[in-house]
């Protein structure tokens, strides 16, 4: 029998963090304001602004709200998440437009594809990752969504795209359209991002499930070139062989 005082305390806490949750989300709602999104006062310097960004995120991690089991309270997290991000890009363009070559709040580094601002590729990497979490929770069509936004702030990076077709396919199985169109999305894909593993499993996946024969051994064959201890490869074979 489960102590009452436990259940007592994660009753008081999933309260608070509620609260905090939806305090957030209100103030979210009601202004296009970055600093009144990020409850600072108007003007903080940039040094303040990623500090307060920082301590928003690492709260607002899907990982934290999955483990509550409450998705209405895990989607406020993830809409909060993504306006805290807009907000640090829009202040960082404001104040310091070099700082746009060194964007560090509100995405993780990488190489920037020439013709895409950064803004938009910090933007479109927000989206990307939200995406990926709504992927993990089995939601297609919120998924679909964000990443149709991530293409849209970033079209330069095959990954995307690729978990944009894959979940579109998810969505249409059954549809001759689909298939033959995320086909066509994934061969793109490997285009944009040759030496991206993770591009490759997504193609293997799709085309093992669809008896894409051609598609799965090229998927495959690359995959074992760029990354031959991948923990998904083995699983990919043996399913491409059945």
């Amino acid at each position: 029998m489960g102590n009452p005082d436990e259940s007592d305390d994660r009753a008081s806490r999933l309260g608070r963090i509620q609260t905090i949750v939806h305090e957030d989300f209100e103030r979210i709602q009601s202004t296009a304001d970055p600093y009144v999104v990020l409850n600072l006062a108007p003007g903080s310097d940039i040094d303040e602004v990623r500090s307060r960004y920082e301590r928003y995120e690492r709260f607002y991690r899907a990982e934290n709200f999955q483990r509550l089991g409450d998705m209405d309270l895990t989607r406020k997290a993830l809409d909060i998440r993504r306006a805290i991000g807009r907000a640090v890009v829009e202040i960082q363009s404001r104040q310091q437009p070099a700082l746009q070559q060194n964007q560090k709040a509100a995405s993780p580094s990488r190489a920037e594809v020439p013709g895409v601002e950064p803004d938009a590729a910090a933007m479109g990497d927000i989206y990307f990752r939200d995406g990926l979490t709504y992927l993990r929770l089995g939601d297609f069509n919120a998924a679909n969504d964000v990443l149709t936004r991530a293409v849209t702030y970033d079209p330069s990076r095959g990954i995307i795209l690729a978990n944009l077709a894959y979940t579109r396919f998810k969505l249409d199985p059954t549809s001759r359209e689909m298939v033959d169109e995320t086909s066509r999305l994934l061969t793109q894909a490997m285009s944009m991002e040759p030496d991206n593993p993770e591009v490759f499993v997504i193609c293997a996946r799709f085309a093992i499930n669809t008896q894409n024969h051609a598609m799965s051994r090229r998927a495959i064959d690359r995959l074992e070139a760029l990354k031959p201890d991948h923990p998904r490869l083995e699983r990919l074979r043996r399913r491409a062989r059945h």
